[in-house]
């Protein structure tokens, strides 16, 4: 553990916020590196849990790029659990506590994403990182368990398990665990029945994935009816007498002309051992499964299962008999999405965080079971994505316009009281970003966040279009829940500090505005029909009068990335300059079973055509590449092929690779990096370039 030593508690205490300038002049170059640099190592919390039976709260805390874990009652300041100094990328994930909130259980390294991949390793280490499990008492003192994830603990707190690869571990808590099964296969999800006598696993094989359950005392295995099917989301029933789970049979193509319904919700009865279907969705919206990411069943009492459905076209939470005796009632708002929710320990309340009213702005919200009306939990104006449940208290992952992600744990009376107050470092400058909605060329409504440098200018500036990843994300008038898009939300406030006008644009394909908007027919290989909303953000920034046409740009990543490129490819007589970020440029995928050789021909040209390298003839406009070479999410290769095609046509470029880093850097001197090439290539491509 040659990582850990003490941690200075200084960094938890609160402090006054200071203002950000108005009408100050724009940035230089120096003033541009100490913000963002400033800016990104702000602390940022996520991974928030809170303890079964005990108003004990702990989360991941990411401040200069270090990484530690922090622990907290609801009423007492934050004590740090873990003492590491260095900004090395080891990822600090997997968060458990007790049901007492007495222990805490942790992995230390490995991708959260790719938890059965090798471990990575930025700081280019001699020897590869282990993905591994720690425990740590309240004195504590870290334990080590094993090598593996998802350590989960038992419903008396006595026994600890986790898994790796096809292997499952169980051992009391503080000792090392002890292999007890291995399957082929990954396991890829865990937990223990409420009377602790066995372990319910899910086991992916590829094609298909099975539930299992693993019964301790006769050290044996068997699996909850298993099909031809994709299972996943077990859950047990209060009494243990149940598990609900989901299944699904996944469509082969992503086109909208399918008439079916994908997947079904079924209980399995433990003690006869029968399954039933309790529910089927009819075709339509909501046909295929989609689900808040960290959300999945739950048994409000052990009649009754909450489930996350779009069949009106937006993601809600709703309610149905186990029995499968009634049809399911959606508990809450239509039109508006949920991102995520829990349960009260008592299984009579849910909380959730919505978007219910305004599109663009996310709030926690409490709803008893008993067919009262919502009510929101705080009454500020912070973005609220995430929460837990501890005890019977609530905590939020907050952020606002100039505070990044930080827990605050909601007072009986309503209030929002934050467990750590972020600290704006002193002399950066934050614009509000605004609002706006525009048409895209076909009529649809289009959201995105428009930051305007704050110094008045005499002459037409520099703009950006911003294009975010996933694609099924959204970004937000504040710092973003996720670390990718918080560090993109600094960047494009550091961009608008320098005398750019930057509009981050909710293209079609991404979440937080319905169902429709995000299956929308023919995006990404199927046709690209996203870039049309790309496009119409570059034509709103054209006819502002502040901003200069010659000298519009474009970055992203990942997607935002493959549209960056796209857009250069397209329209470089539109986009004088673009940074891509381990973007994909060949859209084309290997031959699909199932379909014939024409249809797989057909789908092949779609997807080419739908690619930036198709256009690669028109692509004249300068662009900055950036991409790590351990990319489990976009093959580097994809970076390779755009360089060595540019080069060919002449085009000019700007290339950086990151060895051994992953697709969203682990390293905050590896976003300070990025952003510094991307600062000084803009520099010179666009701003340098006046009328």
């Amino acid at each position: 553990m040659s990582r850990r030593s003490v941690l200075a508690l200084a960094l938890l205490a609160g402090s006054v916020w200071n203002a950000g300038c108005v009408d100050a002049a724009p940035l230089d170059a120096a003033g541009a590196a100490q913000q963002i640099r400033a800016l990104l190592a702000m602390p940022f919390a996520t991974d928030l849990i809170g303890a079964s039976a005990a108003p004990r709260f702990a989360w991941v805390e990411k401040r200069d790029g270090v990484r530690n874990i922090l622990v907290a009652d609801a009423a007492d300041a934050p004590k740090a659990l873990t003492h590491y100094t260095q900004d090395d990328g080891t990822d600090l994930w997997g968060l458990a506590l007790s049901p007492d909130g007495k222990t805490l259980a942790y992995v230390e390294g490995g991708d959260p994403e790719y938890p059965d991949d090798p471990s990575p390793t930025p700081d280019l280490q001699a020897f590869a990182t282990q993905q591994t499990v720690y425990v740590v008492r309240e004195d504590g003192r870290p334990i080590r368990a094993g090598e593996g994830w998802n350590p989960t603990f038992s419903p008396d707190g006595q026994m600890l398990a986790f898994i790796r690869k096809g292997s499952l571990f169980i051992g009391p808590v503080g000792k090392v665990a002890k292999e007890v099964t291995a399957v082929r296969g990954n396991l890829t999800s865990l937990q223990w029945a409420p009377d602790g006598s066995a372990l319910m696993v899910t086991l992916d094989r590829g094609s298909h994935a099975f539930i299992g359950l693993w019964r301790i005392r006769t050290a044996s295995m068997m699996f909850l009816a298993p099909a031809l099917a994709q299972d996943s989301l077990p859950a047990f029933s209060p009494d243990g007498r149940a598990v609900a789970f989901v299944r699904e049979h996944k469509p082969l193509s992503d086109g909208k002309g399918q008439k079916g319904s994908f997947w079904s919700l079924h209980v399995y009865n433990l003690e006869n051992n029968t399954d039933h279907v309790v529910w089927t969705p009819p075709s339509g919206p909501g046909s295929r499964f989609f689900a808040p990411e960290g959300s999945g069943l739950l048994w409000s009492d052990s009649a009754h299962v909450l489930f996350p459905w779009e069949g009106s076209g937006w993601m809600r939470v709703c309610s149905v008999s186990a029995s499968g005796t009634a049809a399911p009632v959606c508990l809450t708002p239509d039109k508006a999405e949920v991102s995520s929710y829990r349960l009260s320990l008592d299984g009579k309340t849910i909380f959730y965080t919505s978007n219910i009213g305004n599109l663009d702005a996310w709030h926690a919200w409490r709803l008893a079971l008993d067919g009262s009306s919502p009510q929101r939990l705080t009454q500020n104006e912070d973005m609220e994505t995430e929460l837990a449940v501890a005890g019977n208290r609530v905590g939020l992952l907050a952020a606002n316009a100039v505070q990044t992600t930080h827990p605050v744990v909601v007072t009986p009376e309503g209030k929002g009281k934050p467990l750590v107050f972020p600290q704006q470092p002193v002399g950066t400058h934050f614009v509000t970003p605004k609002n706006i909605v525009f048409r895209s060329e076909d009529g649809e409504e289009v959201h995105g966040q428009l930051f305007e440098p704050d110094e008045a200018s005499q002459t037409p500036r520099p703009a950006l279009v911003f294009v975010h990843g996933g694609p099924h994300r959204q970004m937000l008038p504040a710092f973003n829940g996720m670390g990718y898009y918080s560090n993109a939300y600094a960047m494009n406030q550091t961009l608008a500090a320098q005398g750019y006008s930057v509009l981050a644009v909710n293209y079609r394909s991404g979440t937080g505005y319905g169902e429709a908007f995000r299956n929308a027919p023919d995006i990404g290989r199927l046709g690209a029909r996203e870039y049309r909303d790309v496009l119409a953000a570059a034509r709103y920034l054209k006819a502002r009068p502040d901003v200069d046409p010659a000298r519009i740009g474009i970055w992203g990543g990942s997607w935002g990335g493959y549209l960056t490129a796209l857009a250069l490819a397209r329209n470089s007589d539109i986009f004088a300059a673009g940074a891509d970020f381990h973007g994909v440029h060949d859209m084309t995928e290997a031959d699909k079973p199932g379909l014939s050789p024409e249809e797989n021909r057909k789908a092949h040209e779609l997807e080419w055509q739908s690619s930036p390298a198709a256009d690669i003839a028109r692509w004249h406009a300068p662009v900055l590449l950036v991409h790590g070479d351990d990319d489990y999410n976009v093959e580097f290769e994809q970076s390779t092929l755009l360089a060595r095609l540019l080069s060919e046509r002449g085009v000019p470029y700007e290339e950086h690779a990151l060895p051994d880093e992953r697709h969203a850097f682990l390293r905050m001197q590896d976003w300070l990096s990025a952003y510094t090439w991307m600062n000084t290539f803009f520099a010179h491509t666009l701003a340098a370039h006046k009328p």
